[in-house]
């Protein structure tokens, strides 16, 4: 298809249109591929997405280009070949990727001159869309200096114009503006080529579509930055998305205030200092369960029974965390020559097994075994191991298999 058939290029406004149906290719599952004598409908390419609608009333699922470069159109359902059609483009759609689109081009220009990094990729997503540069960081302040800059640049309302120039126009462009970045020459075969010119600004080779003035791209919104191996990865918004993201960001920020009965403005250093009491509250909490887990274990200290002369302390414990449970066990086994096996009753049963180091024991071992009989999981070392789960009624069982395997390994 030349440019006058790809109306999309000359009239990227134009939403509604009639055309005659060339080739129709039935596919599976009931969709078919059609090709049109000329098309409104943007095809995916050059990192932005195709354009979605309808087509003699079938809905348009995807649109590309064939390995020809002609605009195939995938609908849910049959036309006739030879038939004349309506398509209708979802405009809401289309004139959000010219939002994004165009906000590249504004962006990608800024970032190559403030920072010397040239675009080396773009993907307009469905919600946020990416520019990769080549820099292995850009420093937050460089960041917000980009994002003022381009909103600048959108309030100066500039005119964005696209055309069609051919390889000597081309080639005359790229070296009266080597700055921009543009290749010298064309790759060989190359006629012609479309170039988009922000007024004053930016020249770039593009095939997409695009606003007619800076100023209908609406807010810039740089959302963040990430290393993606040698280049920086900016994720960024524009227009009715820029306008979404502040609601949301908004709606949040004033549900945090209404939550604490506070300005919005103080939400940061509230949030800041809750913070910080919350880490010391964790600290004296930990402290506490430190010394709890000591006073219990002194008070279970006492052995259940011997075993080749080693103590076993054989206990059912109720009301405490598994987590709580471990430092019980780690803290008596630190005791003279001792066997601790725990079980947590409850709901969510669990055991920990635990002995002094260096006695010729395999707690893990032991554990897995005794935990088997209640259906439970778990494992360890050779002087800690802790499961978890199973039937609770057979707590009592998997205690007394661990007993058994503890006494048959101290007394052989």
């Amino acid at each position: 298809m030349n440019d006058l058939e790809r109306g999309y290029v000359s009239e990227p406004r134009k939403t509604a249109f009639t055309a005659v149906v060339e080739r129709v290719e039935p596919l599976d599952g009931g969709t078919a591929a059609v090709w049109l004598d000329r098309t409104f409908f943007y095809p995916e390419s050059g990192g932005q997405p195709a354009d979605r609608g309808t087509l003699g009333g079938r809905t348009v699922l995807d649109v590309t280009e064939d390995e020809a470069g002609d605009v195939r159109h995938l609908l849910d359902g049959p036309l006739q070949e030879g038939d004349g059609v309506e398509g209708h483009v979802d405009w809401p759609r289309r004139f959000d990727h010219m939002q994004q689109h165009s906000g590249q081009h504004l962006l990608s220009r800024v970032i190559l001159k403030r920072l010397g990094a040239a675009t080396v990729g773009f993907h307009l997503g469905e919600e946020v869309s990416t520019i990769d540069v080549e820099a292995p960081a850009l420093e937050p302040a460089a960041v917000d200096a980009v994002e003022a800059e381009a909103n600048e640049l959108v309030w100066r309302d500039l005119p964005i114009v696209g055309r069609t120039v051919d390889r000597a126009a081309y080639e005359a462009h790229a070296r009266d503006r080597q700055d921009d970045g543009m290749r010298s020459r064309l790759p060989e075969g190359v006629a012609e080529v479309r170039i988009v010119e922000i007024e004053g600004v930016d020249l770039s080779t593009c095939c997409g579509t695009h606003c007619e003035r800076t100023g209908e791209l609406g807010p810039v919104k740089i959302l963040g930055t990430e290393r993606v191996r040698e280049t920086t990865r900016v994720h960024f918004v524009c227009g009715r998305r820029a306008f979404r993201d502040y609601a949301e960001k908004h709606e949040t920020l004033a549900g945090m205030a209404r939550l604490f009965t506070t300005d919005w403005r103080e939400t940061g250093r509230l949030v800041e200092r809750l913070t910080g009491e919350n880490r010391e509250m964790r600290k004296r909490l930990e402290a506490a369960g430190r010394e709890a887990a000591a006073a219990r274990a002194r008070d279970l200290a006492e052995p259940s029974f011997e075993a080749g002369g080693v103590g076993v302390v054989r206990r059912t414990l109720e009301e405490i965390e598994a987590g709580e449970l471990r430092e019980t066990a780690s803290t008596i086994r630190e005791g003279d020559r001792r066997v601790v096996l725990l079980g947590l009753a409850g709901e969510r049963p669990a055991l920990v097994f635990a002995c002094t180091p260096g006695l010729p024991l395999e707690m893990g071992a032991i554990l897995r075994a005794a935990a088997a009989v209640m259906g439970a999981k778990g494992g360890g070392g050779a002087d800690l191991a802790q499961g978890g789960g199973g039937d609770p009624a057979l707590l009592e069982a998997a205690l007394d298999e661990g007993a058994r395997l503890v006494k048959e390994a101290l007394e052989p």
